[in-house]
């Protein structure tokens, strides 16, 4: 009778290799696509994230053209006197010349006592005991008038209170005047003397008194002074202007004036042709930047370099977020025009032109050349388009805005993201049971073919005796 065989050891079955082969089956078709799902998503919100920083890069550089900030071309100022007085010009200003007579500058309060001081560490009143009542050693001043008046009180503690003490105590009182040690002495022979400055140029917030000294506080009773001044001029057609700053913003719209001395200068208002330009440029070096990057990013290729054609997306070609954000944009160019314009009407009268790959082209000579002729429809043109763009609900802030729907589609996509790793790990956890199922049945397969040998080992052995 022939023996009864087995090979190799128990089932001779490499059970562990099946097993590693089903779940690896498995994973590849219940978990890499999902995975691979999740790294085209996680790719797209991170060029939705980078197109939202590009677009409101686009945005700040528009934010400077819009009517908020006085419209679309920028204003320069110029002084013939600029030792007289300066001048400086948002877009807001109209062009114009003005006359400006400056008779007093504005000025702040000085007060310095006579009494000087060997250093900082001097006793300022050294015969106080500390025994006088405190309105005897309190120095109090009054800093600013009505409603802008502060004061502060400064109390002597006794003979060890030192100047330095003094000035620290009040600066910490105030906060529209400041006290320094000032040494009208030399390096080797100091003399220091207490002086208090008005912070405010003016009368108004910095006009320094002395309302009270304490009577034992003799050694603050000389003193000199520089009284606080306001600024006094006229404007031709204007008139006379007092005000507390010699930077002054507030009489000839858009303009801020900055006096220097007395004297009478011209000042004129004009368009500023350079800054204008290269304003311009970073706006279409910001667009073409939106543009390139959205190309770049949307594009589906073909590899055909197996033996299956595959086509490869890129981040945004599975989006049409970034398409729409830039169909907006052109829209907004086609559609701005100026309305008064007669050789200046749209946006390629001022050297602005659309390319064949959609970005912009930037003719800086036809833009000054628009400009010179007619600035008003240039301005115009630039205002619009930015208020359209650059404003809150424009073409951009819709995008970029919190919740906006750059917001809305990175969101959609990170609930997808969570649902495919909820699947993933739901997959893997299916897979490992799969693959613990199978372990138990190859070890009780194992088994089986173990005792079956041992009987045909008993077997043979019993068939062999008999013969």
């Amino acid at each position: 009778m022939a023996a009864l065989s087995f090979s190799g050891i128990a089932s001779g079955i490499d059970s562990q290799s099946i097993i590693d082969s089903s779940v690896a089956t498995a994973r590849l078709a219940r978990v890499t696509p999902n995975k691979k799902k999740v790294g085209e998503l996680e790719e797209t919100n991170t060029a939705l994230e980078t197109l939202g920083q590009k677009l409101t890069s686009l945005r700040s550089t528009l934010q400077q053209f819009t009517s908020l900030t006085g419209g679309g071309v920028s204003k320069t100022g110029s002084s013939n006197k600029e030792s007289v007085v300066g001048a400086t010009a948002t877009n807001a200003a109209a062009n114009g010349s003005y006359d400006v007579t400056v008779t007093t500058l504005a000025k702040n309060h000085t007060y310095s006592f006579d009494q000087t001081f060997s250093s900082g560490s001097s006793a300022l009143q050294s015969s106080l005991t500390g025994a006088e009542s405190a309105s005897d050693r309190t120095v109090t001043f009054t800093v600013g008038t009505g409603s802008n008046q502060e004061t502060v009180n400064v109390v002597v503690a006794d003979g060890s209170y030192s100047v330095t003490q003094f000035v620290t105590d009040f600066n910490a009182a105030s906060s529209k005047a400041e006290a320094s040690l000032v040494n009208v002495g030399t390096e080797s022979s100091p003399s220091y003397k207490i002086v208090i400055s008005g912070i405010y140029e003016g009368t108004e917030k910095g006009t320094i008194a002395r309302a009270a000294l304490g009577a034992s506080v003799t050694n603050l009773t000389s003193y000199s002074e520089s009284a606080a001044a306001n600024a006094s001029i006229s404007i031709s057609g204007i008139g006379s202007i007092t005000r507390s700053t010699n930077s002054i913003a507030d009489v000839i719209p858009g303009v801020t004036l900055s006096l220097a001395s007395a004297g009478t200068a011209t000042v004129k208002i004009s368009e500023d042709a350079a800054t204008t330009t290269s304003k311009l440029q970073d706006f279409v070096t910001a667009y073409n930047d939106v543009v390139k990057f959205i190309s770049e990013n949307n594009q589906v290729t073909r590899d055909d370099s197996g033996s299956e054609v595959k086509s490869i997306f890129a981040p945004l070609a599975g989006t049409r977020t970034d398409d729409s954000a830039l169909e907006g944009l052109r829209a907004q160019i086609a559609s701005t025009n100026a309305s008064g314009g007669s050789a200046i009407r749209v946006f390629s009268d001022v050297g602005i032109t659309t390319e064949r790959d959609g970005t912009i082209r930037f003719d800086t000579s036809k833009f000054q050349q628009a400009l010179s002729s007619e600035p008003g429809s240039v301005n115009q043109i630039i205002q619009s388009f930015a208020d359209g763009v650059a404003l809150t609900g424009g073409a951009v802030d819709k995008y970029t805005r919190y919740a906006g729907l750059l917001d809305i589609s990175v969101n959609n996509n990170k609930t997808l993201i969570n649902d495919l790793n909820r699947r993933i790990g739901d997959a893997e956890k299916q897979i490992q049971r799969m693959a613990d199922s199978l372990k138990e049945r190859y070890a009780r397969l194992e088994g089986l073919m173990s005792r079956l040998q041992q009987q045909q080992t008993s077997l043979a052995g019993a068939l062999g005796t008999k013969g």
